[in-house]
């Protein structure tokens, strides 16, 4: 698991006992609470704004979808390099897709790498459409210490008024960060460290990229 819950074998048996006792002497409830989840957003800082757009056009966010084993809002941690765990206690607050969208198109807007970006499921107008695929999202306990929040997307930018969506311009990204302790909250944070990073570098890339003729 990500989080790490660690009893000592002698305090265990100590409130074995001590149930037992209670048992005995008039009864134990085993009731307790439901355990609550806890929801978390990743919060990437968003990257430096160009002076002017360095792409003439509007850019929409298109799908960002995720790999089958990240896909759902539990944590993911992965234990051994066949062995993945999913976290019940700790999730995000909506799909990861969507969270991952939402920031994506915030990190570009405020870039201004275009004129304009629209937001992902926005039915509007654009000169282009970039898609990406994530591979990779989840909390690597493999390392000795805190684990390391590892993140990896590839990105795809397509003409918007081309029916075959073929791209023109791609390119893959990756961060592994390490996060400050075990604590579900330095695995978000390590996280957004690593999402902020993927997207000032996609800002940059972008603004350089050779866009076809319109």
């Amino acid at each position: 698991m990500i989080f790490r819950l660690q009893i000592s074998r002698r305090a265990a048996l100590g409130a074995a006992f001590g149930c037992a006792l209670a048992i005995i002497l008039g009864g134990c409830s085993f009731s307790r609470p439901a355990p609550v989840k806890q929801t978390y957003l990743v919060n990437p800082k968003l990257p430096a704004a160009l002076a002017a757009p360095a792409q003439k056009g509007s850019l929409r966010i298109g799908s960002l979808r995720i790999a089958s084993t990240f896909r759902d809002r539990n944590f993911v941690s992965r234990e051994s390099d066949l062995r993945f765990e999913t976290d019940y206690y700790h999730e995000f607050l909506v799909p990861p897709s969507a969270m991952l969208s939402e920031s994506l198109a915030r990190a570009l807007t405020q870039a201004n790498v275009f004129t304009h970006t629209a937001a992902p499921d926005l039915p509007v107008e654009a000169d282009y459409v970039l898609d990406g695929f994530v591979a990779e999202l989840y909390a690597d306990n493999r390392v000795r210490g805190p684990c390391v929040a590892t993140f990896a997307v590839a990105f795809y930018l397509s003409r918007a008024d081309i029916g075959s969506g073929v791209p023109f311009w791609s390119k893959d990204y990756r961060s592994e960060t390490r996060c400050s302790d075990d604590s579900a909250d330095a695995y978000v944070a390590a996280l957004s460290t690593g999402l902020s990073d993927v997207f000032e570098k996609l800002a940059k890339d972008l603004a350089a990229a050779k866009m076809p003729a319109q």
